[in-house]
């Protein structure tokens, strides 16, 4: 059933990463750019601008075959920093109109402005008020969906980008949403997907009339929540509470193959101390730890594993990580990428003892200050300072997630080398250009 009188706003920005790029650099606009790694690089495509998806680049694709695509593109490196700086000033103009207001990423968010109406009119002028707010306060563009349920304003918006404003109706679902692709519905991915193209169902409208005993044939107790989905009707009502991420995650791809020893164990520290920053960040502690490793033939594989209790401190996590890298047994192969990713999350209630390190605990939170204050990489620890150049090139949002059966849960016995103390550097802005 549907809430008549409800009205949820969608709000999905505009080729996020690219069009922040494309506002700072004015003379940018309008033309292809491609943000996720310098030219002739080996990571791949974080974001573009519609300019650059006209040539088929998108996300996720390798930055050499989006040059080869697009080689008149602007290639840039991901710059988190100014992006979450966007993001939160957007958060706070959306607040204003609302307090059920739930950040679905970092340009993705739901507002129930159910209430609003009063103060700030229907649901569209609302919605073309927070346009016009963006695009004045930051130079961008953000699409905006109008409907009764959080699924169906996803779906509006999704139908009305760049910069449109859509609205799906209930009435809308045995009408306008009948011939869309299952896949575009939010909650259907592509295994889904496939499943019920092998059962001959590919638009909503079939998913919606198709016998039910037949659908829990295939999808047992999934049943029930794909034709609510068909039916528009899915996902859960807009919470401001902010849930648990799922995993905290750090990912680096080297310019060149690297083979193990001190380069890789260097890179996968700076890359645990980036993650454990995030992890305090949030006030969390982790349990699970996963070590991605992706060789030069593309062959990837991963290792988890899971400590005693929660830590949220570097050198338990960073034990466990070359532990798994040891497990491995890397030995000569040729290493294109690693990660690092941590999981299993709780409230980070000081959960070390006097002998487990709180005084690691205290120094971690004094790093964290430093941070904040100069910059991520104002401070570093000594056996990883290389590494941590790179960076301020990946998304520290980015999270991977290993496949269930390329993944081994064991318990933690923690081995290898501790990392070490932290070793300060200048500001950025009392460094010298090299």
């Amino acid at each position: 059933m549907f809430v008549s009188d409800r009205a949820i706003l969608h709000l999905d920005m505009d080729a996020f990463f690219a069009s922040v790029e494309q506002a700072r650099r004015p003379e940018l606009r309008g033309k292809p750019v491609i943000v996720g790694g310098e030219r002739g690089g080996r990571g791949v495509v974080s974001a573009c601008s519609y300019e650059a998806r006209v040539y088929g680049v998108h996300s996720a694709l390798p930055i050499a075959q989006a040059e080869r695509l697009c080689p008149q593109a602007e290639f840039l490196p991901v710059d988190m920093k100014a992006y979450l700086a966007v993001h939160r000033s957007l958060v706070g103009l959306l607040e204003r109109y609302t307090d059920l207001v739930e950040v679905a990423s970092i340009d993705e968010a739901f507002l129930d402005v159910t209430g609003s109406r009063r103060l700030f009119g229907p649901p569209r002028t609302i919605a073309h008020r927070i346009q016009e707010e963006v695009y004045a306060g930051h130079g961008v563009t953000c699409s905006i969906g109008i409907g009764p349920t959080k699924l169906l304003a996803k779906l509006a918006a999704g139908m009305h980008k760049p910069a449109g404003i859509g609205e799906l109706t209930a009435a809308d679902v045995h009408g306008r949403l009948r011939d869309l692709p299952v896949g575009d519905v939010c909650g259907i991915g592509p295994v889904t997907q496939e499943r019920l193209a092998a059962l001959g169902l590919t638009t909503v409208g079939m998913l919606q009339d198709v016998p039910f005993p037949l659908l829990a044939a295939a999808f047992g107790r999934g049943a029930h929540g794909l034709r609510q989905l068909a039916l528009g009707r899915g996902l859960s009502p807009v919470r401001s509470e902010r849930p648990l991420p799922k995993s905290i995650g750090r990912e680096l791809t080297f310019d060149d193959d690297v083979s193990g020893g001190d380069p890789l164990r260097a890179t996968l520290l700076s890359l645990t101390d980036s993650a454990v920053a995030g992890l305090r960040r949030k006030g969390l502690a982790a349990r699970t730890v996963t070590l991605k490793v992706r060789f030069s033939s593309f062959h990837t594989v991963s290792r988890r594993r899971t400590l005693p209790r929660p830590v949220s401190a570097v050198r338990p996590l960073f034990e466990t990580v070359t532990a798994l890298l040891d497990e491995l047994d890397i030995g000569a192969r040729q290493v294109r990428l690693v990660g690092v990713s941590v999981s299993g999350f709780t409230q980070n209630a000081f959960q070390l003892t006097l002998d487990d390190g709180w005084r690691e605990v205290a120094l971690g939170e004094a790093v964290d200050r430093v941070r904040e204050k100069y910059g991520f990489r104002s401070l570093t620890l000594a056996g990883g300072a290389s590494a941590y150049r790179r960076l301020e090139h990946d998304s520290p949002a980015q999270s991977f997630h290993p496949a269930a059966q390329a993944a081994r849960d064991t318990t933690a016995s923690p081995s290898g080398a501790s990392p070490p103390a932290p070793v300060a550097a200048p500001p950025a802005h009392a460094r010298r250009a090299v």
